[in-house]
């Protein structure tokens, strides 16, 4: 299935350019994906998570204070934004991201 096989890859090639950021693991479980990336050394205050229906974008500050996209992730409507929950201990960010219900196809009548 094509959703199961986007977020199976979902933060694969995350890197950071100083090499601290890895990813450990991304998994569908039940009604939510959940994806945790090792960090070590960069504190919660030089992490930023911003999100819309079709894109996840994770940001690192670097030693200059500036911002920098580490990595967006197409997301395509399935997840519910409103919902991604993350936190970040010992070196770990886990963001936890609550599935949206797939609507069901509609037939549309050609006229």
């Amino acid at each position: 299935m094509y959703y199961k096989s986007l977020f199976d890859t979902i933060f694969n090639d995350l890197e950071f350019t100083n090499g601290k950021v890895q990813t450990d693991s991304v998994q569908s479980k039940g009604d939510v994906y959940f994806a945790k990336v090792i960090m070590p050394g960069i504190s919660k205050k030089d992490v930023s998570i911003k999100s819309t229906d079709e894109y996840l974008s994770v940001f690192v500050k670097d030693e200059d204070g500036k911002s920098s996209l580490l990595r967006k992730v197409t997301l395509g409507g399935l997840v519910d934004v409103n919902s991604i929950s993350s936190k970040l201990t010992n070196g770990i960010l886990e963001i936890t991201m609550p599935k949206k219900e797939v609507k069901d196809s509609v037939d549309i009548k050609i006229s």
